[in-house]
């Protein structure tokens, strides 16, 4: 019983290498949780604004069919860029703003046109997402 102090230290060193790369371990599955969660925005985004552009088309049609003015087809068109541009900006803001500061340097974009790069990188993930039934 007289290296009681080497059983001890044996102990402690065991409990905070077990802890250490516990942390390591749940680091890397929350920085997979983030990843995987702005590729499901993203690509839902993207969902959306294809739901969006496939009503225009229709409200352009029934607009020809109900002989709207150029200047109404042209005001809704402008009014649908915008709106379809505001979308895009505030989403990638909101999405950014949501994450801790901690976080935000993990962040591979910072507006559409990189979100869409990044996504484009990881496309195989997101189409997976939307194909694979749970």
């Amino acid at each position: 019983m007289e290296h009681w102090w080497a059983y001890l230290l044996t102990f402690v060193f065991g409990y905070i290498t077990c802890k250490t790369f516990y942390f390591f371990r749940s680091m890397r599955a929350s920085l997979t949780m983030l990843r995987a969660g702005r590729l499901i925005y993203l690509s839902a985004l993207i969902k959306t604004l294809e739901h969006l552009s496939y009503a225009r088309e229709i409200m352009l049609e029934h607009m020809l069919c109900t002989e709207k003015s150029a200047v109404q087809i042209s005001s809704f068109e402008w009014r649908f860029n915008e709106d379809t541009k505001l979308l895009k900006q505030r989403s990638i803001d909101v999405l950014i703003q949501c994450h801790p500061s901690f976080f935000r340097p993990t962040i591979e974009f910072q507006d559409w046109d990189s979100a869409q790069r990044f996504l484009n990188e990881h496309k195989d993930a997101a189409l997976q997402f939307w194909d694979k039934p749970i």
